[in-house]
């Protein structure tokens, strides 16, 4: 059966060749929407835009931040070359000016001399890019498949929790339908009462044509038949939506859902004339609310 994937997780790989090695760590939060950053060394820039398609073919929403680590191999490492002919005339002018200034003994020490511009060249050894980018693709979604699978573990442990909220809700739903038809049948007792001590105290005659009248008042504005029927079919859809959950940006349609379940509650709750059945209608709302913060972590 379908499960949903969670937007929080943690994946790393590591990957070698003749080049060097790569670390590639992935962590991932929820957000509404895809929000990456890829965190290259300054001489991988290159690499940026390749790396983050591939992170986009695979993961559709959360704060992800993809960490790199690069580590060439020691035979592409950048050599250091000295120039010898400007560290012997560095080291010739020094020994004249010294000896102008009459401080021959003293001497210029080698790192003094290498300090200086010029007496030292970097020469940096070329890397084959198709290969270097091959070697960081094949460890990039090796990390991107140990996220996945920790999302949809964690996607697994939303679902059992949503199906209970649901459960629980359908039953407080059941619970209010239940009540409703005794609430208007207490009321209908209640006004009798009442009407009957009136009439009693002012020696009337009531008309129960009237007092029905108002019985079936109190029955319209209470009557929560069709909320009920929008409940009842909101949480089927809930179930249907985590039954397909392999469609893409799952969460956003829970998301909606979440609000309609939450949007019939209120309206439960602004129609109840019954402690008994507001009692249900706050548990709903409650189950809901729980509901809706699983989903916030939902892809």
């Amino acid at each position: 059966m379908p499960c949903l994937i969670s937007m929080t997780g943690f994946g790393r790989a590591e990957g070698a060749s003749e080049l060097g090695s790569f670390v590639m760590e992935i962590k991932s939060i929820n957000h509404r929407f895809l929000e990456l950053h890829i965190n290259l060394p300054r001489d991988l820039a290159a690499l940026e835009l390749p790396l983050t398609r591939i992170v986009r073919e695979k993961l559709t929403r959360g704060k992800v931040d993809v960490f790199v680590r690069w580590n060439p191999s020691p035979d592409l490492q950048p050599r250091t070359e000295f120039n010898q002919s400007i560290l012997q005339h560095y080291n010739l002018e020094t020994c004249r000016i010294a000896k102008e200034l009459g401080r021959e003994n003293e001497t210029v020490s080698l790192e003094y001399l290498l300090g200086l511009p010029g007496t030292t060249e970097n020469q940096s050894v070329s890397i084959d890019q198709t290969a270097l980018l091959a070697l960081a693709s094949e460890t990039l979604l090796r990390a991107l498949d140990v996220i996945t699978a920790e999302r949809r573990r964690e996607g697994e442990a939303l679902d059992a929790e949503i199906r209970n909220r649901l459960t629980q809700l359908e039953n407080l739903r059941v619970a209010v339908e239940a009540r409703r038809e005794e609430v208007i049948a207490i009321y209908r007792d209640r006004l009798r009462k009442k009407a009957a001590e009136w009439a009693q105290m002012a020696n009337i005659q009531l008309d129960p044509g009237r007092l029905e009248a108002e019985v079936l008042l109190f029955a319209d504005r209470s009557d929560v038949t069709e909320e009920l029927v929008r409940l009842q079919a909101h949480i089927a859809a809930f179930y249907a939506a985590l039954d397909g959950a392999n469609s893409e940006a799952q969460g956003k349609s829970l998301e909606f859902l979440t609000q309609e379940l939450l949007r019939e509650a209120n309206t439960l709750a602004s129609k109840s004339r019954d402690t008994s059945i507001t009692t249900s209608v706050l548990g709903m709302k409650n189950e809901i609310e729980k509901i809706r913060e699983q989903i916030l972590n939902v892809e």
